[in-house]
């Protein structure tokens, strides 16, 4: 059995590491949670917004934990070292990813309602009993 601190440390690491393919800056630690300025401003919101999602060994790593309602585009990197998968459940509907080898990206768009959850997982045997689930707020 891994330590929990390891498992964190690899979060951590995917997480960096899709901030650094991104362009971002500012990792300083892993308990940070990233927001969106947009989340905490009232009134009109953009009709798409990008969301990182990063799939490592037993994680799902996100840009931030919270989105704007209306179209996400979620930008799926494998960072493990197995292939992986992400399915994405919402009120609005149920998507998902190809197989992803390490090392590969995928581009999916998603529809989010106001104040729902959304469910994140990898749906290969194992994985998600592993660890690999999360879930994203959507904004009202």
């Amino acid at each position: 059995m891994r330590r929990r601190s390891s498992r964190r440390a690899r979060a951590w690491i995917s997480l960096c590491a899709l901030a650094l393919s991104a362009g971002l800056t500012g990792c300083s630690t892993a308990t940070e949670t990233a927001s969106s300025a947009a989340d905490d401003v009232t009134g009109p919101r953009p009709a798409t917004a990008d969301l990182r999602v990063g799939l490592t060994e037993w994680t799902i790593v996100t840009s931030r934990p919270r989105v704007s309602p209306g179209r996400v585009t979620l930008v799926v990197t494998n960072t493990g070292a197995t292939e992986h998968d992400l399915f994405v459940s919402g009120t609005w509907g149920r998507w998902h990813s190809p197989g992803l080898a390490p090392g590969k990206q995928d581009r999916m768009s998603v529809r989010a309602a106001p104040g729902e959850q959304l469910s994140l997982w990898c749906s290969v045997p194992g994985h998600d009993a592993q660890g690999m689930r999360t879930t994203v707020q959507v904004g009202r």
